[in-house]
This record gives C-alpha cells, structure tokens and sequence, in this order.
C-alpha cells in the first residue's frame, strides 16, 4: 500500500494563489484586502511570470516519497517537545514521511540563482508550492486509506514547528532510510538537499483528533514574521 501510494505521486498544475499570498508584498490588493490599485500591468506582469516558473518547475519536478507506518512507542528517539507529544497522545501508531522535488529541479533554481534573482525569487517560490502540493497530495492519498481500516490520521508535523527540534531531522531521515529510497540527504546545519523537500510525522489513532500546529513562540522567524505582522499564521496558508 505504502509503495504504491509513493509512486503514484503526479503535479499537474499549481495554487496560484498561495503562491500570490507567500510574497513578501503580499499582494493584498489582488485579493481586495488593499484599497489601492496596483498598477495592471504589473500584475500581468507578476501573473505571466508566475505561469513561466510553473512550467519550468513542473518541467524539472520529480515527484518521490517514502513512508513508514511504525507502533508509536517505536519512534520514541525521534520524539522531543510537547508539541509532537500532544499530536501523537492517544495514537497506536505513527507515519514518517519524506517527499522531496528532486535534484533536476534543485540544480534549476542554483542556475537561476546566479542569473536572474527576480526570477529565481518566483521559481523558488512555484518550486516550495509544489512540494506543498506534492505532500498534501501523498498526505490524503493516505487518510482515505487509513480511513478504510476505520482508523484516522493526524495532521502532519515537521521538524522545525512549534518546539519540535529541527535538530530531530537527521533521525527522521535515518528511520526512512531516506538517502537510499529518494536521494534526500542533509547537510551538518540540518538543511535538506534537494531544498524542496518536506519530511512529517503523523499519527494514527482509533478516534478522530483535532488538527494540532505549534505556536509562533519558540520560531525562529517570529520576530520578523510577515504572517504575524498580517495577523495570521503560516499554517493558516
């Protein structure tokens, strides 16, 4: 089941809109939460450049996934903080996951890096809203799968929410034997190569539970966070 879940795993199109809403600008008034006008062909300009990036990253975008469903007291080593203890209270068993773009599309954002910034703004931009996409994708593949064995699936939660430890990345990784089934590695200061990668826990449990995020206050972003100054959260995305 797993195998065949991690296989199946297409991008067809991506969420303009999220995209839109991740910039810095914020863009407010696409949406009319601004009350002036952006000059149009600006945002024809920002829309066309949005279509360019998301046909290079689905062009350069290969999709893979590993997963692993272990009794959650096994996963014990790979657990520090209250907020992943209180995602996984109650569940007999916990998923580990790890998605990643691959590095056809990773060497595509480098190049652009060193060539055209703005661009390379956008693209990297397109690029995380796929990953998104890929892992929420993979992510209710397998809630309806666990919901046909009457049992129900946590929402996700990465290294680096709330007070869970980015520092636990490289024991996730290592229970997924990630470097093997995807080619997703991790450099000393924790950062995944390729970039565009998302690694979760989830937990499985008899009885639904309620979505569960960390709070802003032990991220290292909450000082300068463009969400909390809009008064939102990222995980409200």
């Amino acid at each position: 089941m797993l195998e065949e879940l991690c296989q199946n795993m297409v991008l067809t199109s991506l969420d303009h809109g999220k995209i839109l809403r991740s910039m810095d600008a914020r863009l407010g008034a696409l949406s009319g939460e601004e009350d002036t006008q952006p000059d149009p062909d600006l945002i024809a300009a920002l829309q066309e450049q949005i279509r360019q990036c998301e046909t290079e990253v689905l062009k350069c975008a290969s999709p893979r996934a590993v997963l692993r469903i272990l009794p959650a007291e096994e996963i014990q080593p790979i657990l520090s903080g209250h907020d992943i203890c209180r995602l996984l209270s109650g569940c007999t068993e916990a998923v580990l996951m790890a998605v990643t773009l691959g590095s056809e599309l990773e060497k595509r954002l480098m190049i652009e890096e060193v060539t055209n910034m703005s661009n390379a703004y956008v693209l990297d931009l397109c690029a995380s809203q796929a990953v998104e996409q890929a892992a929420d994708d993979l992510e209710q593949r397998l809630r309806v799968q666990i919901l046909r064995e009457e049992k129900y699936l946590t929402n996700r939660f990465s290294p680096g929410y709330g007070d869970y430890p980015i520092q636990m990345q490289g024991l996730l990784l290592d229970y997924l034997n990630a470097g093997r089934a995807i080619g997703l590695t991790l450099t000393p200061t924790n950062l995944m190569v390729p970039r565009k990668s998302i690694t979760a826990v989830l937990g499985i449990s008899p009885e639904p539970k309620p979505d569960l995020y960390g709070n802003c206050t032990h991220c290292p972003l909450q000082t300068k966070c463009a969400w909390r100054a809009r008064g939102e959260r990222c995980y409200q995305s």
